[in-house]
């Protein structure tokens, strides 16, 4: 199990988190991991991750990002919440999950999954990758 804390990111979006436009890009690639998830599609997950995370999940699981995956067992998200953008970086909040992404050439990836906050430090993740 990753756990990391994610001050950075965090303390960039609370700083910032004006709009940007790209709020629907970031809700519907947050929205594809999560469903992915709740479908038990480890690897249709993994697409949806950056390629960091990916491999840093797939490294400490021996090679499998969505054995990683699965064996995380992160909990369903709930209600989707806010979407904050702050240029090439974006936190979604769903009732009971955060999700951290970042943008890339080919588009916006999470980058962190699993994430609560921890008062006060911003958030420990269950998935993340460097």
């Amino acid at each position: 199990m990753i756990r990391v804390v994610i001050p950075l990111l965090a303390g960039a979006l609370l700083v910032g988190g004006c709009g940007t436009g790209h709020e629907d890009d970031v809700r519907h690639r947050a929205g594809a991991f999560e469903t992915a998830v709740a479908a038990s599609d480890w690897e249709r997950a993994c697409d949806q991750l950056a390629p960091g995370t990916r491999d840093e999940l797939a490294q400490d699981a021996g090679g499998s990002c969505a054995k990683a995956l699965a064996d995380e067992q992160l909990d369903p998200p709930g209600r989707p919440g806010s979407v904050q953008v702050f240029g090439g970086t974006a936190q979604v909040r769903y009732a009971a999950d955060t999700l951290f992404l970042s943008r890339f050439a080919d588009g916006w990836r999470v980058v962190a999954a699993g994430c609560t906050a921890q008062r006060p430090r911003p958030y420990d993740c269950r998935v993340e990758g460097g």
